[in-house]
């Protein structure tokens, strides 16, 4: 049986609902009571203040940070795939016990 178009806007929005749950979560574990702005300011003083080895050396070592945070997008993204994917499939499941 052939998904309504009804039934496949009620499966983006549970999916986007529940990414959107996930992410919030995730998001207020991660807060930092450091100001932004102010960790940017700092870093531009040490790296002023460091020979170009070291800073080639520091910025690999942030280039790696950044790319772990990344690897956290890509981890929720698949995470909400999969679950659209297991959501699409129950919501077949059922509509094809219903007919």
């Amino acid at each position: 049986m052939k998904l309504t178009k009804e039934i496949e806007e009620f499966i983006n929005l549970t999916i986007t609902e529940h990414m959107g749950k996930e992410y919030a979560e995730w998001k207020i574990k991660q807060q930092s009571v450091t100001d932004p702005d102010k960790v940017e300011e700092e870093y531009e003083k040490v790296i002023a203040s460091l020979s170009p080895e070291q800073e080639e050396k520091i910025t690999k070592y942030c280039d790696d940070i950044f790319s772990s945070g990344a690897e956290t997008e890509e981890f929720f993204y698949r995470l909400g795939l999969k679950d659209g994917l297991k959501l699409r499939k129950v919501i077949k499941d059922i509509m094809k016990s219903l007919s």
